[in-house]
């Protein structure tokens, strides 16, 4: 990791606290969900809070224990100087890589680094994938590992800072290839 990869640590977890019916959080593989219940169950006996959430941009639901909620990596929405770290990063130098993994070993390294959680990881994720392959990558796989790495990071973006998805996606992207040709 270099100077510019230095971890984004998330202001708010859910360690202390509940979230409230309505509000709009991230979960850090599905990106930003909206908190739909909070519900009591049984499980095996013992009464367990659990959070029910919804995904923003899909139909999603997921329901998180609530005494796992910060090891899950709950947590609050991007601020705006976490927004401009991670175009920081997104602009930063690659990382060093080993050239001489295989395609497969590189595909499988960046689905572990974006299963992580790590908000760092998944800029990582991006920025790689951007530099190597460009806005639109040849592979199927990559094509696809650059959407579920950019999308939920997009969203949150764009519900952070008021905007369009697409308009957080063309932010992140040039924030990565600086000097890239737009679209007249």
């Amino acid at each position: 990791m270099t100077a510019v990869d230095t971890p984004i640590t998330p202001r708010s977890t859910y360690r202390d606290r509940t979230p409230v019916v309505g509000d709009v959080i991230t979960h850090p593989v599905h990106g930003p969900v909206r908190v739909v219940a909070t519900t009591t169950r049984q499980v095996r006996g013992t009464a367990k809070e659990y959070v029910d959430l919804e995904v923003v941009e899909g139909a999603m639901r997921i329901s998180v224990p609530m005494e796992r909620a910060e090891d899950v990596g709950l947590r609050d929405l991007l601020e705006e100087d976490q927004i401009c770290d991670i175009l920081e990063m997104l602009a930063g130098p690659e990382t060093d890589r080993q050239g001489k993994d295989s395609w497969a070993h590189r595909m499988k390294e960046l689905h572990m680094q974006l299963q992580s959680g790590s908000l760092t990881e998944r800029v990582c994720v991006v920025r790689q994938i951007l530099r190597e392959s460009g806005e639109i990558p040849s592979s199927l796989a990559l094509r696809d590992l650059l959407r579920s790495a950019i999308s939920p990071l997009a969203s949150e973006i764009s519900i952070a800072r008021g905007i369009s998805p697409e308009a957080a996606r063309e932010l992140l992207i040039d924030a990565a290839l600086p000097g890239r040709p737009h679209a007249a």
